[in-house]
């Protein structure tokens, strides 16, 4: 009887053990299956692109997500799984779908539509052509021109010289002071996008002006100037020089009221003893009146009035400057205009008209960069 106490217990213990072993892998494969199945998130993704500007080269698309997701066709998967990226050449539209590993999945929608390889277009002559005068020309594009850029270009670089006071219709009543000289440039080499202008070659100014006026100069001196065309990339493609030499006096002062000019020479240099000048209307110019002035205190004041009434009232002045040895030492060019409200302006090429002979290179460019040149020659 006590034996078989001994083997029930025995008995008891073996199943109570093994009970207590298959209830403790029992919980850890429960806990396993539940761990495994209770995420039921999608990924979250966002969607960016290397531009979203206009361009004319290839777009990036990336897709990030907040977790580790699975590879999709045509993107490439990082390391880490959780970046996908494409590129593309030209504009795309697409919807994918992005499976993380527990098979949650969410769409996502792309869209590139900023990429344009397609140039400009100019209409009304051909690359190379020769053309009559006025040339109409027109340009257009398939998404928006950003810039046009027409430049009239001879083979050589020319200078034009001019160190005059030109009241010059409206800019009357403004002081002009003598140390200036001014160099213009006529024409310039092919390519030319700037201008270096020296003086005793002495660099004044790096400009794309066509003009140049320079100052703070002494008076009655002679000047070098030289003038050099520069490319975009810095390269002299040609350089002209000039002598010029500034005038005797340090500034005019002008008025014109009803039909009465006149122009005063402020401290004129001492070496200048006397003026002579000569006035006639620009559309009479064989009607010629000469005048002479001496100098007082270092001044001189030059005067004329509306003598051809007839006419339009415009006038040319020639002043010649002597020493006490009657040597010419300086003339002097000015003009005036009784004209009230005509107001000047700068001649530019229209570029969408063509009116002046020359060669000429055309520069259309869009918002993605592409870019189309012509060459032409209008006659």
């Amino acid at each position: 009887m006590k034996r078989r106490k001994i083997i029930a217990i025995l008995l008891f213990l073996l199943i109570f053990c093994n009970a207590k072993v298959y209830a403790k892998y029992a919980y850890h494969i429960d806990e396993t299956v539940i761990e495994l199945t209770r995420d039921t998130n999608a990924p979250s993704c966002n969607v960016t692109y290397s531009t979203e500007e206009w361009t004319n080269g290839n777009v990036i698309i990336t897709i990030t997500s907040n977790k580790e997701i699975e590879q999709v066709s045509g993107f490439t998967l990082s390391e880490d799984k959780k970046v996908l990226t494409k590129e593309v050449s030209q504009n795309e539209y697409g919807i994918i779908k992005i499976r993380d590993f527990s098979g949650n999945i969410t769409e996502v929608e792309y869209n590139v539509s900023n990429i344009d390889k397609e140039a400009p277009q100019i209409i009304g002559c051909q690359n190379g052509g020769i053309y009559d005068k006025p040339l109409a020309l027109d340009y257009s594009d398939n998404v928006e021109i950003k810039n046009i850029y027409v430049d009239r270009y001879d083979d050589a670089l020319t200078l034009d010289y001019a160190n005059s006071y030109l009241d010059s219709f409206y800019y009357y009543g403004v002081d002009r002071t003598n140390s200036t000289l001014t160099i213009r440039v006529t024409s310039h080499p092919k390519n030319t996008r700037k201008y270096k202008y020296y003086a005793n070659n002495k660099l004044y100014a790096t400009t794309t002006d066509t003009s140049y006026t320079f100052t703070g100069l002494n008076k009655g001196t002679t000047y070098e100037l030289k003038v050099q065309a520069i490319d975009e990339l810095g390269n002299i493609l040609e350089e002209k020089t000039q002598t010029g030499y500034t005038s005797f006096y340090e500034s005019i002062t002008s008025t014109k009221a009803n039909n009465k000019f006149s122009a005063t020479l402020n401290h004129l240099d001492s070496s200048v003893k006397k003026i002579r000048y000569a006035i006639w209307n620009y559309y009479v110019p064989a009607d010629v009146r000469w005048y002479e002035i001496d100098v007082t205190n270092q001044t001189a004041v030059i005067e004329g009035t509306h003598f051809n009434t007839n006419y339009h009232g415009s006038y040319v002045i020639h002043a010649y400057m002597y020493d006490s040895n009657n040597h010419e030492l300086d003339v002097l060019g000015f003009s005036f205009d009784f004209t009230t409200n005509y107001k000047p302006t700068n001649p530019k090429i229209d570029p969408y008209n063509l009116t002046q002979s020359g060669n000429y290179q055309i520069i259309v460019s869009d918002l993605a960069g592409n870019e189309t040149l012509y060459e032409i020659k209008v006659k």
